[in-house]
C-alpha cells in the first residue's frame, strides 16, 4: 500500500470514493496571466510581480514558466518552470535565479492529480529529497477581492539545499496562488506575500 493509498483509508473508515480535491485547476496555468503581490514585511516594499511568459503542451505534458521582477522600477529576479500531468501531477522542473540556470531530471511534485489533507509526496532528484505535504483546505485571505477565498495549503521542503520555490502555498481555485512564503531565492521575503491584483485573458 503506498502512503498516498493509506492516507486515504484512514479519512475514509467506511470505504466511501472520496478521492481527494482535483489539485490542477489550482494552478491558474490557463490563459494569459499576471499576478501582484505585497508583502506583510514593511521592510518589504515593493511589489512583486508573477508573469506567465511560456508554454508548451507536448507529449500530454505541459510545462509553464513564470517570471518574477518588481514592479518599479521593474528589475527581472528570476523565472520558475513548473510541469504538469495527469499521471504524476504538478510541480517544478526548474528555475533561474542570477547564474542558476537549473533543471531536475525529474519533476518535483507538489501536488498529484488528487490530493487529501495530510497527503505527502516525496521525489528525489539532483540528489536532493524534496517533500511536499497538503496540509489542508483552509479560508485564504487576499488584498484583492473582497471575498475570502477556500485554497489549498502545501508546504515544499528540501533535504537540503536552498532554492527559490521551497516554503508554502495557498493556491486558490481558479486563480492560482493567493499567498505564499519562500525560504530563499531574490524574492525571499521575512513574511508572506499576498495577493493584491491579478488579471486573466483567454488564450487566442
Amino acid at each position: 500500500m503506498t502512503l498516498f493509498t493509506f492516507l486515504l483509508a484512514c479519512g475514509n473508515p467506511n470505504g466511501l470514493s472520496y478521492s481527494g480535491h482535483s489539485t490542477y485547476d489550482y494552478f491558474g496555468f490557463d490563459g494569459e496571466r499576471v499576478w501582484k503581490y505585497q508583502s506583510e514585511d514593511p521592510e518589504t516594499s515593493y511589489t512583486l510581480v508573477v508573469e506567465k511568459t511560456d508554454y508548451l503542451f507536448a507529449d500530454g505534458t505541459e510545462t509553464v514558466t513564470f517570471e518574477y521582477s518588481t514592479e518599479d522600477p521593474q528589475e527581472l529576479l528570476g523565472s520558475v518552470t513548473w510541469s504538469s500531468n495527469t499521471i504524476s501531477g504538478t510541480g517544478i522542473a526548474g528555475y533561474i535565479v542570477g547564474d542558476e540556470d537549473v533543471s531536475f531530471d525529474e519533476t518535483i511534485i507538489l501536488a498529484t492529480s488528487k490530493m487529501v489533507t495530510g497527503a505527502v509526496t516525496e521525489t528525489v532528484t539532483n540528489g536532493v529529497t524534496f517533500t511536499s505535504t497538503m496540509v489542508g483546505e483552509e479560508s485564504c485571505q487576499n488584498n484583492w477581492s473582497a471575498d475570502e477565498w477556500e485554497c489549498l495549503h502545501f508546504t515544499l521542503e528540501a533535504s537540503e539545499g536552498d532554492y527559490p520555490f521551497l516554503g508554502e502555498y495557498w493556491l486558490a481555485n481558479g486563480w492560482g496562488v493567493s499567498i505564499f512564503n519562500v525560504d530563499g531565492g531574490a524574492w525571499r521575503s521575512a513574511e508572506d506575500w499576498v495577493l493584491i491584483g491579478a488579471t486573466w485573458e483567454p488564450e487566442g
